[in-house]
């Protein structure tokens, strides 16, 4: 897929991204709460990097994500176990929840960080990062692109295996003759 070349749009979409992932940030720290938390954010978060993909192009966005999507989910899932596991240190149950409580910190005067937080913050991070792997992979291979680059294939696709296009490639050739 070619990107769009259009100046304004590239503008707007840098602000519209900024906004977004802004107001995703706020609904996950707010999640324990009220209503948001960290799959609501790792959605919209999610969403804000297909935005930039459709304006920029899926390429020059895979290249300039800061960390590889599944790496980011990963993150999230042993974020999201440990925040669990924390309280079995203290003989506590799986997920009960630990409240921290720091005062005197400059600028904040007092902070109130609790287990639900870190395990939100995992959610994130997990929702977020397969959202944006799905769509990559989907925008990629309905644009006539192998679905995987071809660092990623050996992780995603067995060596026995031949890529979705290949099969696609013999099935045709099959109903030709």
């Amino acid at each position: 897929m070619k990107s769009v070349n259009s100046f304004m749009l590239r503008a707007l979409i840098g602000l519209v991204f900024l906004l977004v992932n802004i107001i995703s940030i706020y609904m996950l720290l707010r999640g324990h709460n009220l209503p948001g938390g960290g799959f609501i954010g790792g959605l919209m978060t999610g969403m804000s990097f297909i935005l930039l993909g459709l304006v920029r192009g899926w390429s020059e966005l895979q290249r300039e994500l800061p960390l590889p999507p599944l790496r980011m989910a990963a993150f999230g899932v042993l974020l999201a176990i440990l925040s669990g596991l924390a309280p079995l240190l203290w003989g506590q149950a799986f997920l009960t929840q630990f409240n921290f409580h720091w005062t005197g910190l400059p600028l904040l005067g007092e902070l109130h960080v609790g287990t639900p937080l870190l395990f939100d913050c995992g959610v994130f991070f997990l929702v977020g990062g397969i959202t944006v792997k799905l769509v990559i992979v989907l925008a990629r291979s309905t644009s006539g692109l192998p679905a995987f680059t071809p660092g990623e294939t050996p992780y995603y696709a067995s060596t026995l295996e031949g890529g979705i296009e290949e099969t696609a490639n013999e099935e045709g050739d099959a109903h030709a003759n």
